[in-house]
């Protein structure tokens, strides 16, 4: 069994393209106002800030194609990189089970811990300060966001970690 890679959509690159492709297109525009007029301070403004955004929007398309992992499914545990206070990995030995709650209006999986606290300890402390707020709001310490995962709905998602899990079970339990 490979690792199953789930990806992550990039709105801000995607917004940060937009707008360069826009003002490269504004640019142009105050460019070709300087020519039609024969104004050469708005040629010279022109010629420079079209520049300075084709490189922009060259960069920024660059950023927008880069894959940006969410969650990675292993055969030993799960590896959580998300852009919204990702956990790193958590192996499958301090699993209980998956879940979907309802987390501010929005779909998310809940990762139930065999022993929160035992998990918790290991935890960076920017992290333990999160599980520890979640547990004192009666969530479970580990939640995955989903709102911002590419292709995939939450329900595939926990399909996916609680075969994993069950398989892991089987063999190693």
């Amino acid at each position: 069994m490979g690792d199953i890679i789930i990806e992550e959509t990039n709105y801000r690159a995607f917004v940060i393209t937009m707008a360069n492709v826009f003002m490269l297109i504004a640019s142009i525009a105050v460019m070709i106002y300087g020519i039609a007029k024969g104004k050469k301070p708005c040629i010279i403004v022109g010629i420079l800030t079209t520049v300075i955004f084709f490189i922009g929007c060259i960069a920024a398309i660059l950023k927008a194609s880069n894959k940006k992992i969410f969650l990675t499914i292993t055969v030993d545990g799960i590896l959580d990189s998300s852009s919204k206070g990702g956990y790193g990995f958590i192996p499958y030995k301090d699993i209980k089970d998956f879940e979907i709650i309802n987390y501010y209006g929005t779909e998310t999986i809940a990762v139930i811990l065999k022993n929160p606290e035992d998990f918790i300890s290991k935890l960076p402390l920017s992290k333990k300060r999160q599980a520890k707020r979640n547990l004192s709001l009666k969530l479970p310490a580990v939640i995955l966001h989903t709102d911002l995962v590419k292709d995939m709905i939450p329900q595939n998602i926990l399909t996916l970690l609680a075969k994993r899990l069950r398989d892991y079970n089987r063999l190693y339990l």
